[in-house]
């Protein structure tokens, strides 16, 4: 049998057995879904080949974060990146897995905030750690609120000439009259009422399964931030008496020695690994 099937099977077969899933979804699982927000693929998926070639940026995120001469040159990046994160529908690997453990009792800790977990999953067993493109928040911020994020792209684009919005389509607060940002992970992030109860949902779910067999699902999870997903997984590893570590990742196929035979890890493409685990489950 293909490797690529034994590790289907062998993912099969947990997601089966197992009472509970907690999955732990990093940037792999969007790389993987063909959004590349780290390399220069994910440049002309997004249709902004055009900012590529006028500032040389070599990924999505690296014009994120470029440091802009002004606000306007600034939100006009942000809507453009935005919208696209907005417009593309739930893809196949978010779809696979979701075929793949629906039927079983699950919660999901994602790091991304390209908005794919939220189309894909109920947001009851959601908790986006990082935030989420799909809002903006105040930059103070002033306010425990969330804006969505559409209306504000829509007017933007609809005014923006060339690689700029016009001033009076920058987005402010409706409280305090200071710029928006977009919902994710910085200095200034807010980890406001929406942020605390789907991460007390997740803390609450974790809690009270304990006692039964519990499949800890790590896919496409790096190194960036150990602290979220990582470390967490392996410590409820080493402590529910029975649970088992799953990483999937394309980069690392080695599981920690530590939790011994409770921990196990595939090295493979997971578009690929999710797609084959799906059909052979259908």
């Amino acid at each position: 049998m293909p490797s690529l099937e034994r590790a289907a099977d062998r993912l099969r077969s947990l997601i089966a057995d197992a009472d509970t899933i907690v999955v732990g979804i990093g940037s792999g699982m969007s790389s993987a879904a063909g959004f590349n927000h780290y390399n220069h693929a994910g440049m002309a998926r997004a249709g902004m080949d055009d900012w590529q070639q006028a500032f040389g940026f070599k990924s999505l995120f690296d014009g994120f974060y470029h440091l802009y001469p002004s606000l306007e040159q600034q939100w006009a990046y942000y809507a453009r990146y935005i919208d696209f994160m907005l417009r593309e529908p739930a893809s196949q690997p978010y779809l696979d897995l979701r075929s793949l453990i629906g039927h079983k009792d699950y919660f999901i800790l994602s790091t991304n905030v390209d908005t794919q977990v939220e189309k894909t999953f109920p947001a009851e067993r959601v908790c986006n750690y990082q935030g989420s493109f799909a809002h903006l928040q105040c930059r103070q911020p002033c306010c425990d609120e969330l804006f969505d994020a559409s209306p504000y792209v829509e007017r933007m684009l609809a005014g923006m000439t060339g690689f700029e919005i016009r001033s009076e389509d920058i987005p402010r607060c409706p409280h305090c009259g200071w710029q928006l940002v977009p919902w994710v992970r910085d200095d200034t992030f807010l980890q406001g009422k929406a942020w605390r109860e789907s991460l007390e949902r997740y803390e609450r779910f974790v809690s009270e399964r304990g006692n039964g067999r519990v499949l800890l699902l790590e896919l496409g999870v790096g190194e960036m931030t150990p602290g979220i997903i990582t470390l967490p997984f392996w410590s409820m590893t080493a402590k529910l008496p029975d649970a088992h570590l799953l990483s999937v990742n394309i980069s690392n196929g080695s599981a920690p020695l530590q939790l011994g035979s409770k921990a196990e890890a595939i090295q493979a493409d997971l578009g690929a690994l999710l797609s084959a685990a799906q059909q052979r489950d259908g």
